[in-house]
């Protein structure tokens, strides 16, 4: 079974909508992130908007985290959120359930569908492994 144990850096994170189509990409482009697994079924996540300065228009710029113990069975990745960014304190004490494919030294995690700017999006984050 592959393992995730180590720290990953986020290579891109594709948005399409219900009919396949591509759609602007979360979090600007460019995004940055982090995640790390460890040995002990810990986990913590970290993703931001790396822009200097945010488009015209753009009041907040978009970041996410979470961290807790995980399990994985190899095709799916099971977070238990016990912390998460104040902005969504909803997520803690949730299962955070992602999918889960490798592709060479990458592994790609589909996260639940969510509404951004009126349209249920469906994502794909690649993640590069380098420790």
């Amino acid at each position: 079974m592959p393992s995730l144990v180590g720290v990953w850096r986020l290579v891109d994170i594709t948005n399409k909508d219900a009919d396949g189509r591509v759609l602007p990409s979360s979090y600007g482009p460019l995004k940055m992130g982090l995640i790390t697994f460890t040995e002990q079924n810990r986990m913590m996540v970290v993703i931001c908007d790396g822009r200097e300065h945010l488009g015209d228009g753009e009041t907040q710029r978009e970041y996410t985290s979470y961290a807790g113990n995980y399990k994985f069975d190899g095709t799916t990745l099971v977070t238990r959120v016990d912390c998460s960014t104040p902005t969504i304190p909803n997520r803690i004490g949730t299962d955070q359930v992602r999918p889960a494919r490798f592709e060479g030294n990458c592994v790609i995690l589909t996260a639940p569908p969510v509404e951004i700017d009126g349209i249920v999006q469906y994502r794909d984050l690649t993640w590069e492994k380098i420790a």
